[in-house]
């Protein structure tokens, strides 16, 4: 059976990843970004086709996945369905539904299906990239009520073919559930990992940490700009979050 092809959208640590991913279980895969970035990818062997384009990438696919920040996603939402088949499936791999499923639910986008790979490394961009980041690891759908069963089939099957498991979830359960699980522990690696800098003692013997503050201080190397245009996109769930965590501490252990 003929896979599909895949056009990914920003070839940074996740889109990067999914393409060579992809392109190791067989797909073809068209990539879009900076032209040192395509040369990269290109040179890996983790696309096949480099784009100057959204219109360009997504023009020959079957599936088109947005692997930018979630608030370029939702910028590029319109413009990638406006160049794509009418019958091509579109996906992105933001870490907040909300807005984007909103964008394509305004636009009646049937084809749409959220998607968010619970994956990462604290270091980013295209050379960070690694074909396993998925494997083994759950990867939530955020589908609309209107969403066409043949789109989630085909995002499905990309997701288990790039190793992950797929797992289906309302937009807004997503947000409320990443806000705890993964974007008020990236503030606490921040602020733990800032506090130890700002006392005069600590910081002269962070050499001589032990793993528990490095493995909950490892988040403090993620890129800050796009953590807060996360934590901007979710602030109301990651409010609230973060006032669960305070009346946490306050009570005894």
């Amino acid at each position: 059976m003929r896979r599909p092809t895949v056009a990914i959208v920003g070839l940074g640590l996740v889109g990067g990843s999914l393409a060579r991913a992809l392109s190791g279980a067989g797909y073809r895969v068209i990539g879009h970004d900076r032209p040192r970035i395509l040369r990269e990818a290109v040179a890996a062997g983790a696309i096949a086709l480099a784009a100057r384009s959204v219109p360009l990438a997504v023009a020959e696919a079957d599936i088109v996945v947005l692997a930018a920040s979630p608030r370029t996603n939702r910028r590029l939402l319109p413009q990638a369905a406006r160049a794509a088949r009418a019958d091509v499936s579109l996906t992105d791999v933001g870490s907040v539904k909300r807005g984007i499923c909103g964008e394509a639910r305004r636009r009646r986008l049937t084809r749409f299906v959220g998607g968010h790979p619970m994956a990462g490394r604290e270091a980013s961009g295209f050379a960070a990239s690694r074909p396993d980041l998925f494997r083994g690891r759950w990867w939530i759908l955020t589908p609309e009520a209107g969403t066409t069963p043949a789109a989630l089939r085909a995002v499905r099957a990309l997701v288990r073919a790039a190793g992950a498991r797929p797992v289906v979830m309302p937009a807004a359960e997503h947000d409320r559930a990443v806000a705890f699980l993964s974007h008020v522990p990236q503030v606490v690696a921040w602020a733990l990992f800032g506090a130890a800098r700002s006392d005069r003692v600590a910081k002269r013997h962070l050499g001589v940490a032990g793993p528990a503050f490095r493995d909950m201080t490892r988040l403090a190397r993620s890129p800050r700009a796009l953590w807060r245009e996360i934590l901007r996109e979710n602030r109301g769930e990651v409010r609230q979050a973060l006032a669960a965590l305070r009346a946490a501490l306050r009570r005894p252990v």
